[in-house]
């Protein structure tokens, strides 16, 4: 048997929908992203949502944002070159690359070893008069407890920009994980809660913000914007049908990406309804190997509803990590780190500018004795069962 971090969790009905696009024609961005947006929008709570290419590009699109000087965001704290963020050390790549490719400053904090998540004491220790924004990153599926970071960025004039990356559908308090933070961005990549193939999506309450969103998505132009006709009025000597009013990149995402996205949109409430039934019952069937110290599952935050992304555990010591991963692959079940471990630690880091804040030992420890396996909604009950066998019987080998 073979266990594949994830699979795919699409069928007939999305195959469908893009032959149904390319049948009709029309595939670049058009209707089909713009009635995604307005079902994800729904979803959130009617925070506007602007569709990308994937959620790299959701990360990006928001610190360019906010970086950019040509449209500054009235009211708000303005973008200085070397301001700084502060992000968890254990993170994603592409959380971190935007922040230094808009011209800021990444500040590394720890991550809490139990949780997995941003430590918010660090968080608040990391402050300068420099800081300008802070980076919650929701990993894994688990959520960073969203009223400190907010209680922190009031008192202090930071944005927040959000990332629930990897999170679709977890809850902090009762309310969705990305309908927090001035910004937050989504990934539909194949692997992740839902799929749109390659995909993402930047949110914000912020109608100005939006506006800057949909501008900087297709090359500072006018031509998908809600406010165009005003804009194109102030320039009557140019063709509005190539008004460029900004700079910008092409981020934008297919029709055949917005077909499968509303789909699958109607499927996530199922699909993370099985994650949580497999994560309970492997936490139930390895507390034995918990209580007797072999290794931990990922703990919730308090007043956290997960969204399973895979299951991590942190193992007692380098040697049963090592050990426990062996095991798992040498039954064809597919293993990971946690992400990428302490992203500090990464050969990238020598030739970028960023600060470290604090000691990072939990990122350390996450990196050095964690491992994750896959969970995700299309797994048997044999293929549950098949993994829980082989996880327990490591006590038994060894």
């Amino acid at each position: 048997m073979h266990i594949p971090l994830n699979t795919s969790t699409f069928g007939d009905e999305e195959i469908e929908s893009a032959i149904e696009v390319l049948r009709s024609g029309r595939v670049t961005m058009g209707a089909r992203c713009v009635d995604f947006e307005a079902d994800f929008e729904a979803y959130l709570g009617g925070r506007e949502a602007v569709f990308v290419n994937s959620g790299s590009s959701a990360n990006l699109l928001a610190f360019f944002a906010l970086a950019n000087h040509a449209a500054p965001i009235m009211g708000r704290r303005r973008f200085a070159p070397g301001a700084e963020v502060i992000v968890p050390a254990v993170s994603w790549s592409t959380t971190i690359w935007p922040i230094i490719q808009c011209g800021a400053v990444p500040v590394l904090v720890d991550s809490d070893p139990l949780t997995l998540q941003m430590d918010l004491d660090q968080m608040r220790a990391a402050l300068t008069d420099k800081t300008f924004a802070v980076c919650p990153v929701h990993v894994l599926g688990n959520t960073v407890a969203m009223d400190e970071v907010l209680a922190f960025a009031q008192a202090h004039d930071l944005w927040v920009i959000e990332d629930t990356c990897e999170a679709l559908g977890a809850k902090f308090d009762g309310r969705l994980a990305g309908s927090f933070g001035d910004v937050s961005t989504f990934s539909f990549f194949f692997s992740h809660h839902m799929t749109t193939i390659e995909g993402g999506m930047v949110n914000t309450s912020n109608p100005e913000l939006a506006e800057l969103f949909r501008c900087l998505r297709a090359h500072g132009w006018t031509r998908n914007l809600k406010q165009r006709q005003q804009i194109e009025k102030q320039h009557p000597d140019i063709d509005p049908r190539f008004l460029f009013v900004n700079t910008g990149f092409n981020l934008r995402p297919t029709e055949i990406n917005a077909a499968f996205g509303r789909i699958q949109l109607r499927k996530l409430g199922s699909f993370n309804e099985r994650r949580a039934a497999i994560a309970k019952e492997w936490t139930s069937r390895f507390r034995q190997m918990t209580d007797d110290g072999w290794f931990y599952p990922m703990a919730p935050v308090a007043g956290a509803e997960m969204a399973h992304f895979g299951f991590p555990v942190i193992c007692k010591d380098a040697d049963t990590c090592e050990a426990l991963q062996r095991r798992l692959e040498a039954h064809s079940i597919e293993t990971r780190p946690i992400i990428c471990g302490n992203m500090a630690r990464q050969p990238a880091f020598a030739h970028i500018p960023h600060r470290v804040a604090g000691t990072l030992r939990g990122a350390d420890r996450i990196m050095e004795r964690g491992v994750l396996w896959g969970l995700h909604p299309m797994m048997s009950g044999l293929e549950v069962e098949f993994v829980s066998e082989v996880v327990v019987g490591l006590g038994v080998q060894v």
